[in-house]
């Protein structure tokens, strides 16, 4: 007996799948849960686990793939002090939303088995169904600054349903800013969503997935995959601004951000980590990660891999760091140097390791921030992924 969903055998008593999770009388359907996601990350032990099934052929032949990644150079962007005091405010939230104050409908989960999967418009089409079929509640004002983002800059799918009108007007000045300034890296982002942090991640103020697994085909391979890039803010914040206000200046008062950091940089430090990510796609010679078939499976892998140690991250900051001492003379080490920036520039995983992309991510944050009175690091580092970026 074979899972009928990833192909692995099953003892004839089994009930589950061991490998995929799915139950024995399987059959595809939109999935709302968190079982067994072959690329999903595990916030509180703050590890990313890719576990990826395949199956091959009607003997269901099995590949698997484990790769852990430290979650940190995922993108999570933590405030100095998570004990930051919740600050009550009168919530101007009209949406009809059910789920409670600082939280969204929204559900940035689904993953959805045995679709049929033509090419990238029916992937798009897909993701974007996900996201509209949520938000039958949101004020007519939010849908256009939504539909804004998604026509301007290519973003399959936006879900900012509670947030502020205004505050979400300005959101859109971020991305203008950015995608202005670096207008090759359009078309990559699938998602820019509100998202419901649990208690355990309530520091976190926003992150940056790169990878996703969303939806799988109907045919015997479950190929092609579709795969989803998205950023995520933290309902707990970005439907609080007072909130968010407090956590962001109080973090870069202390220096742990970069020098007046606003309630609008989060934003800006995850498109940092995204532009980065973009950087090494184009390393890797590869346009798209949206659909995973035979072709690409191992450019997925290699970018799983220099994404997990951060190769091509660190890569990235010696060139700025020796492009700096070349041009100054200065002796100063790499870590002072990257240190200048911020305290987060210099973040460390679980395990004491260096993120080199948190760097990245505070480089690019600190010109958002401070244009021409940016850090002299921060301008080499954008400096090399602006060149990357060609």
């Amino acid at each position: 007996m074979f899972c009928t969903k990833c192909g692995n055998k099953l003892d004839n008593n089994s009930k589950f799948c061991n490998m995929c999770g799915a139950p024995n009388n399987y059959t595809p359907i939109s999935s709302q849960n968190n079982i067994n996601s072959l690329i999903y990350p595990n916030k509180t032990n703050k590890i990313k686990q890719i576990c990826i099934g395949l199956g091959v052929g009607s003997v269901g032949v099995i590949i698997v793939l484990l790769i852990v990644i430290f979650s940190g150079s995922s993108g999570y962007y933590f405030h100095e002090d998570s004990n930051v005091p919740e600050i009550q405010t009168n919530n101007s939230n009209t949406t009809g939303n059910k789920t409670g104050k600082y939280k969204t409908i929204i559900i940035t989960d689904n993953k959805y088995y045995g679709i049929s999967i033509s090419g990238v418009s029916d992937a798009k089409d897909l993701i974007s169904k996900d996201s509209t079929d949520q938000k039958g509640t949101c004020p007519k004002e939010i849908l256009k600054i939504e539909n804004e983002i998604i026509k301007k800059y290519n973003i399959t799918a936006v879900n900012l349903c509670e947030m502020d009108i205004d505050f979400a007007k300005e959101l859109i000045n971020v991305l203008k800013h950015i995608y202005d300034e670096y207008p090759s890296v359009k078309g990559y982002l699938t998602n820019l969503s509100l998202w419901n942090g649990t208690l355990s991640e309530k520091s976190i103020i926003a992150e940056f997935m790169p990878v996703f697994q969303f939806a799988s085909s109907n045919t015997t391979t479950t190929y092609p995959w579709v795969i989803k890039t998205q950023i995520f803010l933290n309902s707990t914040y970005f439907l609080n601004k007072n909130k968010l206000d407090s956590a962001v200046k109080e973090s870069s008062s202390v220096g742990h951000f970069p020098p007046n950091a606003s309630i609008y940089s989060p934003l800006a430090h995850e498109l940092g980590h995204y532009i980065s990510y973009i950087a090494m796609m184009k390393y890797y010679s590869t346009n798209s990660i949206l659909l995973i078939d035979d072709n690409n499976f191992n450019t997925l892998i290699n970018l799983a891999h220099d994404f997990s140690d951060g190769k091509h991250s660190l890569n990235m900051l010696e060139e700025a760091y020796n492009n700096y001492k070349n041009d100054t003379g200065d002796n100063i080490s790499f870590d002072d140097w990257r240190g200048t920036i911020s305290k987060y520039a210099l973040a460390k995983d679980d395990k004491g390791r260096y993120i080199y992309d948190e760097t990245i991510a505070e480089a690019f944050h600190d010109v958002y921030l401070n244009s021409s009175n940016a850090k002299i690091a921060s301008k080499y580092i954008t400096d090399v992924l602006k060149e990357r970026l060609k």
